[in-house]
């Protein structure tokens, strides 16, 4: 699609929703690759121009230059900010740079992305036209700028010098400087949040026939001063959402009170009523190893669980959490207490006995055995 010219019409172009369709030894040729370039692309500017619509989207603004010693402005001279802009046709201009435009100049050029160094032939001075009164028009529309030439090799012996072609197309733009406001720009609709959503069907915004996005109007004496600059005069905004946000709402999620405290290791379908605020249906409680909880029941403020406590659970205190669907948490600010089961303590035998033992024992080893 050749951005040069108007947008494709979508009733009648077929061929802007046709990819290619890649298989086992087939032969690819650059137009395939192509192809399937400009599908992509199409889509994009078709979504850009019918979804977000086309202008300003931020920032693009054209300033007063200086003069260098800092006394007073340069005549002639303004100063085009970086912005982001979307074209008539859905394509994107980004302004990257600071670019000195000259009012008696018909246009300049950038490329996005490229060292932001004004350029300057030596050998070449800047032609100037002859600007009659009125107010002048900073405008930018998007342009694709060729580069990286690379040699391509000959088809037949090789005898003939070798040609070049360019490797890479860039994102670029050209600002240039109109006397007159385009029609597009001077009638913007009624922006009426309320009839936003009501009406008739809508119908597909028509192409315009005008590749420009106007950022400025401009006024000058006869000797070139900058008497005004008015950025919003002739300006065509894109509504934005780039600096919209929101902080979500939720209810506090919080834990009151815990009864009973205690559990005791092996206790099986244990009742536990917990009380706060903000529970929600599907909300899981954990108590930490050892004990699992088998059902939760939800009642407004309150939530009665049961748990099983296993016979390898760690007695002493367990932390109780509560989590929401939306996985806010809560904690019990006190502690759930496992108490253990206590058994008897083994008898030990006393120090006599076995010195009572051994006496004994020799006792009966000396005794003579009876005839």
């Amino acid at each position: 699609m050749k951005t040069e010219s108007l947008c494709h019409d979508m009733l009648s172009d077929s061929c802007i929703a046709e990819r290619p369709r890649y298989f086992p030894r087939q032969l690819i040729t650059p137009a395939d690759m192509t192809l399937e370039q400009e599908y992509f692309r199409n889509k994009l500017r078709r979504h850009n121009r019918l979804l977000h619509g086309w202008g300003v989207v931020c920032g693009a603004l054209v300033c007063p230059m200086p003069k260098a010693n800092g006394d007073g402005l340069e005549p002639w001279k303004v100063i085009v900010r970086p912005g982001y802009i979307l074209g008539p046709y859905g394509d994107e201009i980004m302004i990257d740079c600071d670019h000195t435009l000259d009012l008696r100049t018909m246009c300049l050029t950038g490329v996005t992305g490229d060292h932001c160094i004004e350029p300057a032939d030596p050998w070449c001075s800047e032609v100037f036209v002859k600007r009659e009164s009125g107010p002048l028009y900073v405008a930018v529309k998007y342009k694709e700028i060729m580069a990286r030439p690379v040699r391509v090799q000959p088809v037949g012996c090789g005898c003939d010098e070798t040609q070049c072609e360019y490797s890479r197309v860039c994102d670029g733009y050209e600002v240039c400087v109109l006397t007159e406001c385009p029609e597009s720009h001077k009638t913007p609709p009624k922006l009426d949040l309320e009839e936003l959503a009501k009406g008739s069907i809508p119908q597909c915004p028509p192409c315009t026939s005008e590749p420009w996005v106007v950022l400025a109007k401009v006024e000058v004496d006869e000797n070139g001063m900058i008497k005004k600059i008015d950025n919003c005069e002739c300006r065509r905004m894109v509504i934005s959402f780039g600096h919209f946000w929101w902080k979500c709402t939720a209810d506090l999620l919080k834990v009151t009170n815990v009864a009973p405290m205690e559990v005791n290791i092996g206790d099986k379908g244990k009742q536990l009523t917990i009380s706060g605020s903000s529970f929600k249906e599907g909300l899981s409680v954990d108590l930490g190893q050892g004990i699992t909880v088998s059902d939760i029941t939800v009642k407004a403020d309150k939530v009665a669980i049961i748990i099983n406590v296993s016979t390898e659970a760690n007695p002493g205190p367990h932390t109780l959490t509560v989590i929401n669907p939306d996985c806010s948490t809560a904690t019990w600010d006190k502690e759930i207490i496992v108490v253990g089961k206590t058994f008897p303590s083994t008898p030990q035998l006393s120090k006599e006995e076995p010195t009572t033992k051994k006496r004994r024992g020799r006792a009966e080893e000396k005794s003579p055995e009876p005839e």
